[in-house]
């Protein structure tokens, strides 16, 4: 069940991804990394944040162990009726919010990027450009909530799917207007495909959930919800709010990052934008896959009392982390700048924007690994219904971000935030992986380290590899396409990596999850 629910929403993912980066390599090509490309970009990310926080975390870490708790005790006819009531309030709050937000726009952007009010012309499309990209918040909530029911039904493939909804529209819609040499007026355009892009979803996960059998009833007159919710809704919400914080931490610090950013030259937002982008493959495919997979699962392992299985499925889970994230790392590290050429480099996207895109890049892929441990360790406390605890370890990390961008940023510039984001996030999993230690509710298996080791020996040898074919490229051997160099590296890099893990002993990735252990 965990390692077929991890295939499909990787594989989902890694469509959404491969289409994400189309839409990038557009964006890039037709917007650059300018003033027009920073005022969409900040435009882009308050929807963009909402989605990370709930479609990739905090709905789940919130509804599932509540929905799971109604579902074992009740049976799916009041699980319906819950998930009704909680779909119907959520919507009435978030028409009310986008309203708000809508009104004073213009103060929600000097706050997430106050470094625009220097420049009116940036300040002012990039205020009409977030409320373009602003009603996206509601479609996107409402398809999270749906997909985290349907995911606790075992239906992991139609909520992995909405990525590609998005990425699809905005690809079209890059297509059709990229001739037209009014920047301005593509970003509009562009903007309102984000929202568009939302209604799309909705419809395709509504329908989805007709084709599972569940009976969803709209009452948006009930004012019980809001009056004072008691039982389970009580609980709902009562974990919801620490577990967007708790959750969110590495995009918190992205948000940081990106008001500081604004304060610095042109471009600077955009280049943190298109790191972040190639940062978040693995992590996407990767990370969010197996914090999405495992929350249902262990959730269920705790109400039914399966201890033993619930710490089995977490160390499974760390393993499978290790497994894929420390080789990315060192990927990413060795072929930042040849990755983002390949991906951005063209059209208005010139070599100087490659070089700074590509130093940001090294930055945050050095805390890849913990971006993705902390996806996982977040999980048991979510499942255990502790939002306290993630809460609090993810404002400490979020004040070391803090701190630690005011102190890098006067030097490093934009790579100095990127730097900052990588330290806090090794801070918040090493805590986290600290207190789940020290309160003994899970004990961590010793081939863990052992898994370590060997991943460490296998990424060794693939530098090697990588680093043999950088060199024979350099001298012009055999044939002088950058690119295809590029596919080869990578393609001997990850064969070397996965063969060298297979002679130090792990020899099936299927039996890390569980049913035998190597030494």
């Amino acid at each position: 069940m965990f390692l077929r629910a991890i295939s499909i929403i990787s594989s989902m993912t890694l469509i959404s991804r491969v289409l994400g980066y189309t839409r990038d390599l557009l964006i890039a090509k037709v917007l650059g990394a300018g003033l027009i490309s920073d005022a969409f970009f900040i435009a882009f990310k308050l929807p963009n944040l909402f989605r990370r926080l709930f479609a990739e975390g905090s709905m789940n870490a919130a509804f599932i162990p509540v929905i799971s708790g109604i579902s074992e005790k009740s049976g799916k006819k009041k699980s319906d009726e819950f998930f009704s009531s909680i779909f119907s309030g959520l919507l009435i709050v978030l028409l009310t919010i986008i309203l708000i937000v809508e009104i004073f726009m213009p103060l929600i952007v000097n706050l997430i990027a106050p470094g625009f009010t220097k420049n009116p012309d940036k300040f002012s499309l990039a205020v009409d450009l977030s409320r373009l990209t602003f009603p996206f918040v509601l479609f996107v909530c409402l398809t999270s909530l749906a997909g985290a029911y349907l995911n606790t039904m075992g239906k992991f493939a139609s909520m992995a799917i909405t990525p590609i909804i998005l990425n699809l529209t905005m690809i079209f819609t890059l297509l059709i207007f990229h001739n037209d040499g009014n920047k301005v007026y593509i970003s509009n355009n562009l903007s309102l495909a984000v929202s568009f892009a939302g209604i799309l979803q909705v419809l395709w996960i509504i329908l989805n959930l007709k084709v599972n059998g569940v009976k969803l009833k709209l009452n948006l007159f009930d004012i019980s919800f809001f009056k004072k919710p008691k039982g389970e809704t009580k609980r709902f919400l009562i974990l919801l709010l620490p577990a967007v914080i708790g959750n969110g931490a590495y995009q918190l610090n992205l948000l940081i990052d990106m008001i500081l950013a604004s304060t610095l030259p042109d471009g600077s937002i955009s280049y943190l934008y298109y790191a972040d982008r190639v940062n978040q493959l693995p992590l996407g495919v990767l990370g969010i896959a197996i914090s999405t997979a495992l929350l249902p699962i262990l959730s269920s392992q705790l109400k039914k009392k399966e201890n033993k299985k619930a710490n089995e499925s977490l160390n499974n889970a760390i393993k499978f982390g290790i497994i894929f994230s420390i080789p990315s790392l060192f990927g990413l590290v060795l072929l930042s700048d040849e990755i983002i050429s390949f991906l951005f480099y063209r059209g208005a996207f010139d070599l100087l924007d490659v070089n700074f895109t590509g130093s940001a890049l090294i930055a945050l892929a050095f805390g890849l690994p913990a971006f993705i441990i902390i996806k996982i360790l977040v999980v048991p406390y979510f499942a255990d219904e502790d939002t306290k605890t993630p809460i609090k370890v993810s404002i400490f990390s979020m004040i070391i971000n803090l701190i630690l961008n005011l102190i890098l940023i006067k030097e490093y510039l934009h790579v100095g935030l990127a730097i900052a984001t990588s330290v806090s996030a090794w801070i918040n999993a090493l805590i986290l992986f600290y207190i789940l230690t020290v309160r003994k509710k899970y004990f961590f298996d010793k081939t863990i380290f052992i898994i370590i080791f060997k991943v460490l020996v296998s990424s060794l040898v693939m530098i090697f590899v990588v680093n043999l074919i950088i060199n024979m490229n350099k001298a012009n051997l055999f044939f002088q396409n950058g690119n295809l160099w590029l596919l080869i590296s990578i393609f001997g890099g990850a064969l070397t990596y996965f063969f060298f893990i297979f002679i130090l002993g792990v020899k099936n990735l299927t039996s890390i999850s569980g049913s035998k252990r190597y030494e």
